[in-house]
């Protein structure tokens, strides 16, 4: 599978994400419908997509059937140039996915001319999966031993995956969460790589994602106030473990400046 068979159909770019990074937040953020669009954890280079991808394009005004989306094509690339081929005609799109394994599928099946790569403090990454796995009472699927394999296993896979970027010369950008969410020049400064506007609102679609919790909280733009450790509601024993995981990640916290 390569970039040439998708086509025309090339992303502006591709945003490599680390879980609870403000990802999907920036993917909103940098999406102006009908004519700028990123697409949050779609898995493009599947045979099936998740429910969040039904629920973005009828958000971009491009809904999907049922039967369209159930319909069994041969391969992944023969599915996106279906099922997304024919709506993305005529505008620009990107994508944003949080599994290393998806890093190397997508530079494969698109050759995005430049990726983001957005990262945050591990220890309030584990803090924040904590937290919102018990929001939204999903302990059943994403234990707390799960966010510990997940925060060790992708933070190792993002730091090769940004030196694969290097080594290869493709024009990457690195961004902190903390500077994302305070910084308007950062943000200015990411429009400007990628080319877009960057005018959207960041809560689209969070009550959607069964994340409406967020959107309460933090409202239709980035408010610059960072959560505290402190204000989870998480027990000493969350907390610990939070501690351990830093220690696991140490090569990711260098690489990225939170050591």
């Amino acid at each position: 599978m390569t970039s040439a068979q998708a086509g025309s159909a090339r992303p502006d770019f591709y945003i490599a994400a680390i879980g609870r990074s403000g990802s999907t937040a920036l993917c909103n953020w940098l999406t102006s419908p009908p004519s700028e669009l990123v697409f949050s954890e779609p898995s493009f280079t599947r045979l099936r997509n998740p429910r969040l991808l039904p629920i973005q394009l009828a958000a971009f005004g491009m809904p999907a059937s049922d039967e369209e989306l159930a319909f069994a094509d041969p391969s992944p690339i023969a599915r996106f140039q279906r099922l997304m081929a024919p709506r993305l005609e005529g505008k620009r799109w990107a994508l944003k996915e949080v599994l290393c394994e998806e890093h190397a599928l997508v530079l494969d099946m698109f050759a995005p001319p430049r990726v983001l790569l957005t990262v945050r403090d591990i220890h309030d990454i584990a803090l924040s999966f904590f937290e919102k796995h018990r929001i939204q009472d999903n302990l059943n699927r994403f234990s707390d031993q799960w966010v510990k394999d997940y925060c060790v296993r992708e933070s190792a896979g993002l730091v090769a995956f940004r030196n694969f970027l290097e080594i290869r010369g493709i024009p990457h950008y690195v961004i902190r969460y903390e500077e994302l969410t305070r910084s308007p020049d950062v943000r200015r400064s990411v429009a400007s790589f990628v080319g877009w506007r960057g005018d959207g609102r960041v809560d689209s679609n969070f009550a959607e994602f069964d994340r409406g919790f967020e959107a309460l909280r933090h409202g239709p733009a980035f408010s610059g106030r960072l959560r505290s450790r402190g204000e989870r509601a998480l027990r000493t024993e969350e907390c610990r473990l939070a501690e351990r995981i830093v220690e696991c990640c140490s090569a990711y916290q260098r690489a990225f400046g939170y050591q």
